[in-house]
């Protein structure tokens, strides 16, 4: 049993206390068998295990790169995952399709950024696991942004890197454990990787959650200086403050798929291998010279310019180019444009993935990191004057991965798409950077964190653009290390539900027995807890606010209930003021039906708007938040565009067609994996939790069809489908970046809406002696002959303005009151200035408006006169040389 103090866990603790016990810990029958040496690298002090004797680690970080081939293999990367995955398949592994790169099973993150993450689910704050084989293989596309400036520089790093996990689960029940692990780790380096036991190291580490819930050894692998995976043994948890094994072991190898191909190649770089068919089509495009030859100077090194590993990066780059005996210029001009073509096929793949599976480049949430790299590739195409289009090289990388992931090529008229919306946006802002770059410039050579934010938060400027207008303006510019580190946004937790604020509720109360979902609007209840103005029943018919229903409200005993939250199992019932209820009384418990069922109608309605948005605007149109009351409703959608009235049309057609045909509306609770087996992480869309059980709400055509299935707590119209009648959208908003809200009416409410509409068209059908059809006839009508009208006073306005001032008399100064309104005023004013240039005019009318015009010849002021000529008057206003005005205040 490890020995450590619960209070005391940290990563360095553990990796101490395991290193106390290594063969407990980490030493294999392999390792036995096979002449494995426990020993310290002499460079980092790690502790690993390897047949040769020798003082290297093996680490990336001070290990030059050596498995370069003069002739790469020339195997393609799919058909290395024929390879990779058959191994483990005929070692009795199933291979699973991908999960989704944006973690909708994940509450607190929002990009998957590892493959253990597809099966791990959290509930009540506990990790679990959902899986659907045992063991199995993955290859999980997997999306990290901190090492988004070693992207094209080490060779190794990109933001998107295919994680082929190979896990083993609930091990000793299942499963299996570190022996057969290593067994199939060293006989698949060996065999398949072809690489010399010799040349392998496995260094001790240690794995843990942030919050050190779940912890273990791992053993990370290496050879020839690339980190190809590692093992990590899920083997022990943190629980009411104290450490205990886990019952169910888990085994976490994660096989870098990029790295360990690239390796197999013998490539100068991990990109060069992934992307060798595109790169080898785009090559004239991209208007560089690909010199790979010259390249593998620089190539052997490159690895050890990972930036989280060197404290100066200028010092380590000026190192490297000395000893690959490369110039500054021909760095400048040969390699680092090659870097820039490698990071863009790289950044493009990240966007096609997330636009694949539902996220959108803007400015809040996972978003955030997706406009980085848009923007990040959008420079690297100017600077480099790269003449390619993303959507070719979006096409061309989904062609070459077609084999594994042919779902990619279906939605690449959607990335096209935004790409040219957010091209657009680009360009716009660009010279407003461009100039607040140069203003910031001109106070100094450096640029702070804290303003590079700035700079991308507030004007949309890279890095790259910063050092691009440096360059430009001749400033010789210092910029913070890590500078995308700052900028990029880890993932954030989403915000639990708490107690509402004032009342606290005892520990031992029971969970409230649920009559809403059985349509159950009025019962006898009993009084568990009361206190001021909230109490808890046995059982309640009130639904409590949640998922963006709105609570029901009614009567308890004749008191009015204001407002019902659901706090754990618990419901509470609150009251305006003392709700005088008291513990153990029997109470009749009636909910306001008529509200209820408008509210059931909206909510229905909103799982039928968000399937139709789905089919009309993409996939991508992710439910990002809704309410539903009693009299309106709305829900809010990702889109990378405003929505046009087009696209609202069919949404509203759709959904209508829909409740026209007949649907029908089902409410289940299943287990989780048998949710998400059969419907996908769709049923994920109104955010929903992912607990072990789960109410999936599906609506279908009455033909079977399914038209949605979500994880829903709120009451729908099961088996009251008429309830809904008809949706009418009433209005769309752009709340923000990246999330359009589509406002609208169903059920009683649109019943509402329709008879006020009609009410309208009556009378404006009587105001107007037209039938009801031809009232839209009639306003535009009207509204042309207003528009002739207007323009006919305008004229006769001109023509009175030119008359007034031709009867006024030319002197230096004009002094009137005229019977005109100021309008009147300004434009007899303005022909009188025009007509003598020497004029100063001074006009008032008795509503107490006065205008004042100079002639571009005059001696006095505008504003001047007006000074002058109400002095000791009360009055508002001002004005220039050449204009004022102002208003006096009455006497009375």
């Amino acid at each position: 049993m490890i020995r450590i103090d619960a209070n005391k866990l940290s990563k360095g603790a553990l990796i101490s206390e395991f290193a106390k016990q290594p063969d407990l810990y980490y030493s294999t029958r392999t390792f036995r068998e096979k002449g494995f040496k426990r020993q310290k690298c002499s460079i980092c002090g790690k502790w690993f295990w390897s047949i040769a004797e020798t003082n290297n680690c093996g680490d990336a970080a001070h290990t030059p790169y050596s498995f370069f081939k003069e002739k790469p293999n020339g195997i393609s990367y799919t058909q290395f995952w024929n390879r990779f995955s058959g191994f483990f398949k005929r070692n009795g592994h199933a291979i699973v399709k991908r999960y989704p790169v944006v973690s909708r099973w994940r509450q607190d993150l929002y990009f998957t950024i590892a493959g253990i993450q597809d099966f791990q689910r959290i509930e009540n704050g506990r990790m679990g696991f959902e899986y659907s084989a045992n063991p199995l293989l993955v290859p999980q596309p997997c999306l990290r942004f901190k090492d988004i400036e070693n992207v094209g520089v080490t060779g190794r790093h990109f933001t998107t890197f295919v994680m082929a996990n190979q896990t083993s689960f609930n091990y000793p029940k299942e499963g299996y454990w570190r022996d057969r692990t290593i067994e199939l780790n060293f006989e698949f380096l060996t065999k398949v990787m072809e690489i010399e036991p010799e040349e392998i190291r496995y260094q001790e580490d240690v794995w843990a959650m942030p919050d050190f819930s779940e912890f273990g050894p791992s053993l990370e692998f290496f050879s020839k200086g690339a980190e190809l995976g590692n093992n990590v043994f899920t083997q022990f948890e943190l629980s009411n403050g104290k450490v205990g094994e886990l019952a169910g072991k888990v085994v976490d190898t994660g096989w870098g798929f990029e790295r360990n191909f690239w390796f197999y190649t013998g490539m100068n770089t991990a990109y060069e291998a992934v992307f060798s068919d595109t790169l080898s089509k785009i090559e004239k495009d991209l208007n560089i010279d690909i010199d790979t030859g010259f390249y593998s100077k620089f190539a052997k090194y490159s690895g050890t310019l990972n930036r989280e590993d060197v404290r100066n990066y200028a010092e380590a780059e000026k190192r490297v180019l000395q000893e690959a005996k490369i110039s500054p210029r021909d760095y400048e001009k040969k390699i680092k444009p090659m870097q820039a073509a490698y990071a863009l096929l790289d950044h493009t793949r990240t966007l096609l993935f997330a636009v694949n599976d539902g996220s959108l480049p803007s400015n809040v949430g996972g978003g955030y990191n997706l406009r980085i790299l848009l923007r990040r590739a959008f420079d690297f195409m100017d600077q480099y004057g790269f003449r390619v289009e993303l959507r070719q090289l979006a096409g061309l990388i989904a062609a070459e991965l077609k084999p594994m992931y042919p779902e990619l090529a279906g939605s690449l008229d959607i990335f096209s798409k935004v790409v040219d919306v957010e091209h657009d946006r680009y360009a716009r802002a660009r010279h407003g950077a461009e100039h607040a770059i140069e203003s910031l410039l001109s106070k100094g050579g450096s640029i702070s964190r804290e303003q590079m934010r700035t700079l991308y938060e507030s004007q949309g400027a890279t890095p790259e653009l910063i050092s691009k207008v440096a360059e430009k303006k001749k400033v010789k510019l210092d910029l913070p290390e890590g500078a995308y580190t700052e900028m990029v946004r880890a993932d954030m937790a989403k915000r639990e539900k708490k107690a509402p604020a004032g009342i606290s509720l005892p520990k031992d109360l029971p969970a409230t027995k649920k009559l809403y979902y059985d349509f159950v609007t009025s019962s006898k209840a009993k009084v568990i807890f009361a206190k001021a103005n909230h109490f808890v029943l046995d059982k309640t018919p009130f639904y409590p606010e949640g998922g963006g229903q709105v609570a029901d409200t009614g009567k308890v005993d004749g008191v009015q209930i204001t407002d019902v939250q659901k706090v754990g199992d618990v419901i509470v019932h609150f009251t305006a003021k003392d709700c005088g209820m008291k513990k153990g009384e029997i109470v009749d418990a009636e909910v306001d039906a008529e509200r209820r069922n408008a509210i059931i109608a909206h909510h229905t309605a909103t799982h039928l708007i968000s399937a139709a948005a789905r089919k009309v605007l993409g996939n991508h149109a992710w439910q990002e938040g809704a309410k539903k009351e009693a009299h309106k409703a709305h829900i809010d959608i990702a889109h990378y565009d405003k929505l046009n009235d087009a696209e609202v049309k069919a949404i509203e057609t759709m959904v209508n067609a829909w409740l026209f045909n007949g649907i029908k509306v089902h409410a289940e609770e299943m287990s989780r994996g048998r949710a998400e087996g059969r419907y996908g992480f769709s049923i994920y869309q109104g955010h929903g939790a992912p607990a072990k059980r789960m109410r999936i709400i599906t609506i279908k055509s009455k033909e079977g069809k399914l038209i949605d299935a979500e994880a829903c707590g709120g009451i729908h119209a099961v088996g009251r489908e008429n309830l809904l009648g008809m949706v009418s959208i009433t209005g769309t908003e752009r709340i923000h970046d990246g999330i359009d809200r589509i406002e609208f009416v169903a059920g009683p409410a649109a019943l509402r809406r329709f008879e006020a509409m009609h009410q309208q068209l009556g009378r404006l059908s009587r105001t107007f002696n037209v039938d009801p059809a031809e009232v839209a006839d009639k306003v535009e009508q009207q509204q042309e002959e207003m528009k002739t009208m207007h323009k006919q006073i305008e004229r006769d306005n001109e023509l009175l303005a030119d008359s007034i001032a031709n009867s006024i008399s030319d002197t230096e100064l004009i002094e009137r009151e005229l019977a005109v309104d100021r309008k009147m005023m300004i434009k007899i004013a303005d022909l009188l200035v025009k007509r003598n240039s020497e004029a100063a005019v001074f006009l008032r009318n008795k509503d107490g408006f006065v205008i004042c015009m100079s002639g571009t010849a005059s001696k006095v002021g505008a504003a001047d006169l007006l000074a002058s000529k109400l002095k000791g008057q009360k009055f508002q206003g001002g004005g220039s040389k050449r204009f004022a005005e102002a208003r006096v205040e009455s006497s009375q």
